[in-house]
């Protein structure tokens, strides 16, 4: 079951059970993870004009004070394992060549973008966690809302 907090125009849960670990509860409704949902309102495509319109509402999944530091924790820890392997990698990769050190920036950054999510799933799934977007799709009310047309993407012009 889910309220509508008017003031921050958000869904919000008032049932407290964890939907990440299934035991504990939330505890403060900051606690908890907001998942963007998106909703195509209106397009326009002419030949030299494209424009979008959409409604976004962030929808609240229960999370408890445990799984919110998990998260945390992990996020951080992955962010700074895949910015140091990257920031090695591309040192070698110039000290060898600067040619290679150039092409190396493209796996530079996916290292740090692609890796730092895979990694802290990993981290937060060996802590017996679900990770926060699997969490929130397994929910009911995002299930029922992705059945009657919101989008987890943006849509875009």
């Amino acid at each position: 079951m889910y309220v509508f907090n008017q003031a921050r125009k958000r869904l919000e849960p008032t049932e407290t059970k964890c939907q990440y670990c299934e035991t504990g509860h939330s505890s403060d409704m900051e606690d908890n993870y907001f998942i963007n949902l998106f909703k195509e309102q209106d397009r326009t495509n002419i030949i030299v004009y494209r424009s979008v319109k959409y409604q976004k509402i962030p929808v609240g999944i229960s999370r408890c004070k445990d799984c919110l530091n998990a998260h945390e924790s992990a996020a951080k820890k992955a962010g700074i394992i895949c910015v140091a392997v990257a920031i090695a990698m591309e040192i070698i990769f110039f000290k060898i060549d600067l040619l290679l050190g150039l092409i190396g920036l493209v796996p530079f950054f996916l290292i740090i973008f692609a890796g730092t999510g895979y990694l802290a799933n990993r981290f937060v799934e060996d802590k017996g966690v679900t990770p926060k977007v699997d969490g929130a799709k397994n929910n009911e009310a995002v299930q029922h809302l992705l059945m009657s047309g919101w989008s987890l993407t943006q849509p875009s012009a």
